[in-house]
């Protein structure tokens, strides 16, 4: 199984079942025999019912192990996983599986086996402490679509760049022209009998192109993991930055030929508008110099954005800056955070939030909504002027400040009769009070001592919605069970509802 990801995923798979890895002189590793089959039975949440758990589906993935009994895969193969069965190499038993750590963000998580005394047999692959050479021959295992064994797949190291792998998560990743196919993600990627990577997606408009999550976001996930028990993220400074090609900008920042960097237009961060100012030019990080497109030396013939040695550190680690300010550089420590402070954020538990409140099913939108929704809506909701792909790129002023909206067609009852409110339409008002955020919204209600309450959307380009909180208390029952929804509200909401 693989996930389609931005710029990312097909070709024909070369199936070699008796392929042997050759082993280096003094050691015993069958690689093979430590790569396993993943099945999974996936329940992702419904973003447009939030009260409703889709209906399972089978996915199947790869995976490897290795240190301390972990099994590596994708997050993708195993996330909203209501069961998990990994199948060892040349078995037929299927064992159970749990999700021990997952990272959407940059797509990695470890499964532990109930009964791990059942592979105890088999040795752990080791990860390798470096980026593999451009060129360098490279051999992908793993259990794609189109075959019940083992496959292995022969390629060479392209490319490495930093790029995205999900919605805010960007790191390293390496390209490689092995074929890789749906039932590959999670394999991984061999070079002298250790890992240099984990596949996770492919390009879906060339052939032969596969992705690899390199060793060092492998590591960086298990030690940030490990350390408290969750992943907290890739570390960020929250700047916003441009390339220095330009040279009337060069000119007007008083910029020599000598001084290369970017050039720094917007802080997200409230706890950096001391330390790092609007037309900054950030010229090294931590020693690291930075040319006039972004991009720094990493290893020989491998050139990265900058934001690489940001992301790559631990998080709650700070970086120091070379920055050139009015004519002058100066250095500066800044602290790194692991989130970004934009509206739109990550679901904060398994399942969404969501308050219904006479037939109106209000959300906060989060990057799992937008994510479902797709770039098609996105791109007919910012053609008709709608407010949701304003807040997109829009940071927070406040650390509570969400998006709300209704996420789905009114739930049809006479309460309602005659109103329609497209979805996705962002509630910003309720009795011309404006919303900050879903609590905000429920406690709005709560604290309402007029007759009506009336609901404005998109900013009164929707109809506004007029109701009578008798009414409601009255027929609010009677909705959620002509809907067969177990509760008005979500659970992490039952202690301001009712």
């Amino acid at each position: 199984m693989y996930r389609i990801l931005p710029n990312l995923l097909p070709s024909i798979l070369l199936v070699l079942p008796m392929f042997i890895l050759p082993a280096q002189a003094g050691e015993d590793i069958n690689i093979q025999s430590s790569v396993v089959k993943i099945f999974s039975s996936q329940s992702p949440p419904n973003m447009f019912r939030p009260w409703e758990i889709t209906p399972p589906s089978d996915a199947t993935g790869s995976g490897v192990l290795i240190e301390e009994g972990r099994i590596l895969t994708n997050a993708h193969v195993v996330a909203y996983a209501q069961q998990i069965y990994v199948q060892p190499h040349e078995s037929s038993n299927k064992l159970d599986a749990t999700v021990e750590y997952i990272a959407e963000e940059c797509d990695l998580a470890t499964l532990k086996l109930d009964e791990p005394e059942e592979i105890e047999d088999l040795k752990p692959v080791p990860l390798d402490d470096k980026l593999p050479a451009l060129k360098t021959t490279i051999n992908v295992l793993g259990y794609p679509t189109g075959g019940d064994t083992l496959s292995v797949t022969e390629g060479v190291v392209s490319r490495i760049e930093y790029a995205s792998y999900s919605y805010t998560g960007r790191a390293l990743r390496i390209q490689v022209d092995a074929a890789i196919n749906p039932g590959n993600s999670g394999g991984p990627g061999i070079v002298d009998n250790k890992i240099v990577g984990i596949v996770f997606s492919k390009f879906p408009q060339g052939e032969n192109i596969g992705y690899l999550i390199p060793t060092q976001v492998i590591r960086q996930f298990l030690n940030d993991c490990t350390s408290d028990g969750k992943h907290d993220g890739f570390p960020k400074i929250g700047a916003v930055g441009a390339t220095l090609e330009n040279p009337d900008v060069r000119k007007y920042l008083k910029m020599t030929k000598d001084i290369t960097g970017v050039v720094i237009h917007k802080i997200t961060r409230w706890d950096n508008f001391d330390l790092i100012k609007p037309w900054d030019v950030i010229t090294a990080c931590d020693g690291t110099d930075i040319d006039n497109l972004g991009m720094v030396a990493i290893d020989k013939d491998i050139r990265v954005h900058w934001a690489h040695l940001i992301s790559s550190k631990a998080p709650g680690s700070s970086v120091k800056l070379s920055v050139w300010r009015n004519g002058k550089e100066i250095e500066i420590e800044v602290a790194t955070r692991t989130n970004l402070n934009t509206m739109i954020q990550k679901m904060a538990n398994e399942r969404p939030t969501y308050f219904i409140y006479g037939g109106l099913v209000f959300s906060p939108v989060t990057t799992e909504m937008t994510a479902s929704a797709g770039s098609r809506s996105f791109a007919y909701l910012g053609y008709a002027g709608r407010l949701l792909p304003q807040y997109v790129n829009k940071f927070r002023e406040k650390v509570d400040d969400e998006v709300v909206v209704i996420c789905c067609p009114i739930l049809p009852h006479k309460l309602t009769k005659g109103y329609g409110i497209t979805p996705m339409s962002v509630v910003t008002h309720v009795n011309d009070q404006p919303v900050r955020n879903l609590r905000h919204l429920i406690q709005l209600i709560k604290d309402n001592k007029e007759e009506f309450l009336i609901f404005r959307f998109e900013e009164d380009y929707e109809e506004k919605i007029v109701l009578d909180p008798k009414r409601v208390e009255k027929y609010q029952a009677e909705i959620l069970r002509n809907n067969n929804i177990p509760a008005a509200c979500s659970d992490d909401l039952k202690d301001i509802w009712p």
